[in-house]
C-alpha cells in the first residue's frame, strides 16, 4: 500500500512541475498574441477609423485563444459599459488567471488599456508603440528564461516528489 501512495505522490508532483513548465513555454506565444492585438488595434484605429467595439470584435474573431476570449468578454459588456478603461482592467484581471503571463506583462497591457480611447490618433499611436516596445522587452526576457525555467520546474516537480516520499518513509 505504501508503494502505491509513493507512486501517487511522485506522479502528482511531477505533473505539477510539468504544468508549471508549460506556463513558461506558453508565455512567449501569449506575449506575441498581445503584440499582434496591439498592431491590429493600431491598424484599425488609424487606417480603418474603426471604433473600439469594432476593433474588439475583429480581434476576437481573428486571434487564437486565450486572447480572443479577452476581447469577446469585452464585447459582452458593450451595452452596459460606461467606462472602457475600467472594463478593460476588470476583464484583464479575470483573464490573467487563465494564462501564462506574468504580473509585469499584465501591468503593461493594463496601463495601455487605461489610455485606450482617451487620446487623439497620433497620441494613441504613440501609446501603442510604447506598449509594443515594453512587450518586446518582456518577450526577449520570456524567450531567454523559458528554457531554463522549464527545466528547473520539471526537475523541481520530480525532486520534490522524491523528497516527500523519502520524508514519509
Amino acid at each position: 500500500m505504501g508503494w502505491i501512495g509513493a507512486l501517487i505522490v511522485l506522479t502528482v508532483s511531477t505533473w505539477v512541475g510539468f504544468d508549471v513548465a508549460g506556463k513558461f513555454k506558453k508565455r512567449p506565444g501569449q506575449i506575441r498574441q498581445w503584440k499582434s492585438a496591439l498592431q491590429m488595434i493600431e491598424a484599425e484605429m488609424v487606417y480603418g477609423q474603426s471604433s473600439l467595439w469594432e476593433v474588439c470584435e475583429r480581434i476576437s474573431n481573428q486571434l487564437p485563444t486565450p486572447i480572443c476570449e479577452f476581447f469577446s468578454n469585452l464585447l459582452s459588456e458593450k451595452e452596459t459599459c460606461s467606462n472602457f478603461a475600467e472594463l478593460w482592467e476588470t476583464r484583464l484581471q479575470e483573464h490573467g488567471h487563465g494564462n501564462a503571463l506574468t504580473k509585469t506583462d499584465l501591468d503593461i497591457v493594463a496601463q495601455f488599456g487605461s489610455t485606450l480611447g482617451q487620446h487623439d490618433l497620433v497620441q494613441q499611436q504613440k501609446q501603442i508603440k510604447l506598449t509594443l516596445h515594453h512587450l518586446d522587452l518582456q518577450l526577449n526576457d520570456a524567450i531567454e528564461s523559458s528554457g531554463k525555467h522549464q527545466k528547473v520546474a520539471r526537475g523541481m516537480g520530480v525532486l520534490s516528489g522524491l523528497l516527500v516520499i523519502i520524508l514519509l518513509i
